[in-house]
This record gives structure tokens, C-alpha cells and sequence, in this order.
């Protein structure tokens, strides 16, 4: 098997891109063209003007990668801007921000910070502890939102989504209600849907409870409808 070199760069550096073992950037970092590897560990600032391809990447600091990132597990802490089409087939953990200029696929996604799409996410469990905007569809087998900061998202389909509310209302959210840690979403559909804190147009489910500080439009079911008595729903109808 051919034997390949490790990139190391500290402090301020360029390479060239190209197929390595191991890549550690510390200080600030440009790689220029596509860059295959087994792990990239980065530490400040980096960018890459290409493709990424690496088992693993972990980010300590700012990262931009012009090109489509395929990894099978990313850890961000801090931010990052991918500008193409994401794709982790392991595990995703978000602690800072992530904006993401494509769509993101995925098997685990976990965003303690905030997310940023402009199309769909897939994956099979979507986990949030704090906030996410996605231009475009959710599809994930599993959808669990504990709602921190505001959460935008076009539709969600899942098997089983529940979003609950993980903090009490502040001052600043009292005044300024875009800043209201809320889930907004236009359609929402899955087999178990039970939803907090929540504007929708549409809500579909085999079982569906619509709780509290709700405001959905038309809530579809066909087995049972469970509704807080603070929910506000416009009209609800069985299949």
C-alpha cells in the first residue's frame, strides 16, 4: 500500500491540496485544491479552496470549504462555512455554527449551536439543543428539538418529532419575538408528532398532540388528537 505524507501547518501557511495521511493546521491555514486524507484537525483559521474527503474532521476555530465535503464524522466547535453539499455518514456534533450552502445527509446530526441550510437536510436522527434554519425539507427517522434559539425549517417528515421548549421566556424575547426560542415551520408530517412552542400551517400524524404555546393552522390525524388547552389550532380533522 503507497505510504502517504502528513501536512502540517503552524502559524501562517499555504499548501497545495492533494492526497494525504494526517493534516493538522494551527494559526492560519489556506489549502488550495481538492484534499483527500484520513483525518483533518484544525485549530484557528483554514480554508480550503476544493473538495474535502477525510474519515474524520474536527474544527477548533473558523473553517470555509469552497467544495462538497464528504466525511464520516465531523466535530465543529466554533464556525464553520461548507459551500457545497455536506455528506457524514456517521455522526455530525455542531457546538458553534455551521452554514451549510448545499444540502446536508447524514445518519446522526446534533447541533448544540445553531445550523444554517439553504437545502434539505436527511438524515436518521436529528437531534437539536439549540437553533437551526433550513431552506428547504427535514426528513430524518427521528426528529428531537429542544428549542434554544429560534428554529426555521420549510417542512419536516419523520417517523417520530417532538420539539419541546428548554428554556424559560427571557426579557429580550417578551420585546422581541423573532428572537423567541420557537419552531416556525409550514408543513409538518410523521407517524408520532407531538409539537411545543410551535407556528405551522399543516400538521399531519398518525397520533398527534399539539401543546402547549402551539398556533397551527389545520391539525390532520388518524388515530388520536391530543391538545392543550393554552394551543391555539385553527381546524382539526381525522382521516
Amino acid at each position: 500500500m503507497e505510504s502517504k505524507s502528513d501536512l502540517r501547518i503552524s502559524g501562517i501557511g499555504k499548501s497545495q491540496g492533494g492526497s494525504y495521511s494526517h493534516v493538522r493546521t494551527d494559526g492560519m491555514a489556506k489549502i488550495k485544491g481538492d484534499t483527500s486524507c484520513i483525518s483533518l484537525d484544525s485549530n484557528g483559521t483554514m480554508s480550503i479552496e476544493g473538495a474535502l474527503q477525510s474519515e474524520s474532521v474536527t474544527v477548533n476555530g473558523t473553517a470555509t470549504v469552497e467544495g462538497h465535503v464528504n466525511t464520516n464524522r465531523m466535530v465543529l466547535d466554533g464556525m464553520a462555512t461548507l459551500k457545497e453539499q455536506v455528506v457524514c455518514t456517521e455522526l455530525l456534533t455542531v457546538n458553534g455554527r455551521l452554514s451549510v450552502g448545499r444540502g446536508l445527509i447524514g445518519e446522526k446530526v446534533e447541533i448544540f449551536g445553531n445550523l444554517k441550510t439553504r437545502e434539505d437536510v436527511g438524515c436518521e436522527v436529528f437531534s437539536v439543543f439549540g437553533g437551526f434554519s433550513i431552506d428547504g425539507l427535514l426528513n430524518a427517522g427521528l426528529v428531537d428539538v429542544k428549542l434554544n434559539m429560534p428554529c426555521r425549517v420549510q417542512e419536516i417528515g419523520g417517523d417520530t418529532i417532538t420539539v419541546r421548549r428548554a428554556k424559560k421566556y427571557s426579557v429580550i424575547e417578551q420585546f422581541v419575538p423573532a428572537l423567541s426560542a420557537r419552531l416556525h415551520a409550514h408543513t409538518i408530517e410523521g407517524d408520532e408528532v407531538d409539537l411545543e412552542y410551535t407556528d405551522a400551517e399543516i400538521v399531519r400524524g398518525n397520533n398527534v398532540r399539539i401543546g402547549e404555546g402551539c398556533k397551527i393552522g389545520r391539525v390532520e390525524y388518524k388515530q388520536q388528537l391530543q391538545r392543550d388547552a393554552d394551543a391555539q389550532i385553527g381546524s382539526a380533522h381525522q382521516l
